[in-house]
């Protein structure tokens, strides 16, 4: 965190400077993280940065006046929603999850996976190459980083991915990095019963609450939040640089 800047949190990682807003914004604080970023982004040509900020923010329209001056590009506005977790649904018995090192589960398949889930999807596609999305997974995670990353099987066919983990510095709070069905297996609700299942795997990690976000034009995946009992909390936008 930088000195001043209580409004915003601040992660380095391999590749992404990431600034996230957790509070009521002042311009100046996240001036401060900016200039951050722009020196360590000029130390490495590889790494880029992204800022998420609230929408619904009064002083909205000066942040990405702001944003715009550090040639930062509006990626994706969001719904970020909510939910406490209690009674949480597993998988359907017809269908089981392995983790990165488990049975045929390695690191190339859940990559491949992953890579197919993204294909048509409703949110906007990531220019970033899948393999260091993965790397940000294991920078924020850490050594337990494979437990986390996780296909969903039906018998031996692979049907979707998760990526359910505790949020670190969160007491906690639950999130799901990426959560994705592979085309050949959509348009049958399989969406809503990983969604579920995904809440039940962080509830057994040791998270009481979830956060998730969706792009505001991913009118399926807003559902699904909807169906699994999440509630929208705040409207968000993500601005990159570097890409």
């Amino acid at each position: 965190m930088v000195d001043g800047a209580a409004q915003f949190e601040f992660a380095r990682f391999t590749n992404q400077v990431d600034i996230e807003q957790i509070g009521s914004a002042s311009a100046k604080d996240l001036q401060k993280l900016l200039q951050h970023a722009e020196s360590v982004m000029g130390k490495s040509s590889s790494v880029h940065a992204r800022v998420t900020v609230c929408t619904d923010d009064e002083i909205y329209d000066t942040i990405h006046s702001l944003l715009s001056d550090y040639s930062y590009d509006l990626f994706a506005r969001k719904y970020l929603y909510r939910k406490q977790l209690a009674e949480e649904q597993p998988l359907p018995s017809k269908y089981r999850w392995e983790a990165i090192g488990m049975g045929k589960t390695d690191e190339k398949r859940f990559l491949e996976i992953w890579k197919s889930s993204m294909e048509q999807s409703a949110n906007r596609a990531s220019t970033r190459l899948i393999e260091n999305q993965l790397n940000d997974v294991k920078d924020l995670l850490g050594e337990k980083w494979q437990d986390s990353c996780r296909i969903i099987y039906q018998e031996k066919l692979p049907v979707a991915m998760t990526i359910p983990h505790l949020e670190p510095g969160r007491n906690g709070e639950g999130r799901i990095y990426y959560v994705g069905i592979v085309p050949a297996a959509r348009g049958r609700g399989l969406g809503q019963v990983v969604h579920a299942a995904s809440l039940m795997m962080l509830k057994e990690m040791g998270a009481i609450i979830y956060e998730g976000s969706t792009h505001a034009e991913n009118l399926p995946m807003q559902r699904v939040f909807d169906k699994n009992g999440c509630q929208v909390i705040r409207e968000i936008a993500t601005y990159y640089k570097g890409l």
